[in-house]
């Protein structure tokens, strides 16, 4: 006699940079796994890659997951995880005062794409030069990934921002650039027009989530969680 089929439930969300509604199902016990084995490796490579198998299986195989932004993958993946195991987690946050660790609950159904307002992507370097800007997708985190250890963080975070640098002339795809050529450009910028990318990045929409909570001393303490790493933590 064959075994009774378990119905899994079916859920909607909204993803956030397109406002497409999206059918998902929690993840199974063999995805749940994929997770665990990817928070226990610890590295990015090992978490983008089973981000991507279980969204891609959780949606039912519908969405180019190459099409959105990583802000859009980690808000997926942080509702079907809400759906799967609860809308509470818990996670251990640093006391500013004490520095010892605090087991914080969040709630899951809580976090939010926060939208700053809106800035141009267009960015003037010089009068001849200038860059347009993108948010991050799975190819950039990919890339980022599986690129060399010693990289400068600062180069890792400008190379999966940069879309393009136009002149007078042409638009030249950063996509395009060999690793030493993307260096160059980079190293090149002067502190205050890295300051202008950066003013664009925090605009941009992030998974985040403030926090409050009472250290061991009794201190007071605020947290802004970004980005899936902080939720999972």
């Amino acid at each position: 006699m064959a075994l009774p089929t378990i119905e899994t439930p079916k859920y909607f969300l909204t993803i956030p940079s397109n406002d497409e509604m999206v059918e998902f199902r929690p993840f199974l016990v063999k995805e749940e796994k994929v997770l665990m084995i990817a928070q226990e490796a610890g590295t990015d490579a090992s978490m983008i890659a089973a981000m991507k198998d279980i969204i891609k299986a959780c949606t039912f195989n519908k969405l180019d997951l190459y099409s959105l932004t990583m802000t859009d993958l980690e808000y997926i993946l942080l509702q079907i995880r809400s759906k799967s195991v609860g809308e509470t987690t818990e996670i251990r946050v640093k006391c500013d005062e004490s520095g010892e660790f605090v087991n914080v609950t969040i709630d899951l159904s809580q976090i939010t794409v926060k939208k700053e307002k809106k800035i141009d992507n267009n960015i003037q370097l010089t009068d001849e030069v200038g860059i347009t800007l993108k948010s991050p997708g799975l190819k950039d985190a990919e890339r980022a990934a599986k690129g060399r250890k010693d990289t400068n963080p600062l180069i890792q975070a400008l190379t999966s921002v940069i879309e393009s640098v136009y002149d007078n002339n042409e638009v030249y795809l950063f996509s395009d650039a060999t690793p030493k050529e993307v260096e160059n450009f980079i190293d090149s910028l002067s502190t205050e027009q890295v300051q202008k990318i950066k003013k664009w990045i925090d605009c941009a929409p992030s998974l985040s989530h403030e926090i409050e909570f009472v250290g061991p001393t009794g201190h007071k303490n605020k947290k802004i969680l970004r980005g899936l790493n902080d939720f999972f933590e």
